[in-house]
């Protein structure tokens, strides 16, 4: 069965890959989700990474990384089709969640919970 769902969703990524927009581009997007903690840049980056990387919603994802970028780290999983920017604030840090098409309501509100309990 879950070679059913991996196949399925290898089927809609490669399919949309052509169409798909970088993270550059969907970041002059209004993000779907963005958040304020009291947590550091690392520690909340750190968070969203290992609730991304020890999770599966449809299958098990190896493609989870950050890319720090001077003060900010970002958080990419779904071969980068999900991630987060995750950047300092006065007392903590922000969070801002994009995708570059939409996925599966349910590994969307997966990845968005991660998120939210994080902050």
């Amino acid at each position: 069965m879950n070679y059913v769902r991996i196949g399925s969703l290898a089927g809609v990524l490669l399919l949309c890959g052509c169409q798909t927009p970088t993270p550059e581009q969907a970041r002059l997007q209004q993000p779907v989700f963005q958040g304020q903690s009291t947590r550091t840049v690392p520690q909340l980056s750190d968070c969203i990474y290992r609730g991304w990387s020890t999770t599966s919603v449809i299958a098990r994802d190896n493609t989870t990384h950050t890319q720090p970028n001077g003060s900010e780290i970002s958080v990419f999983t779904w071969e980068d089709s999900i991630f987060a920017d995750v950047s300092p604030r006065r007392k903590g840090a922000d969070v801002k969640y994009f995708t570059t098409f939409r996925m599966a309501p349910e590994v969307m509100a997966d990845r968005q919970g991660v998120v939210e309990r994080c902050l």
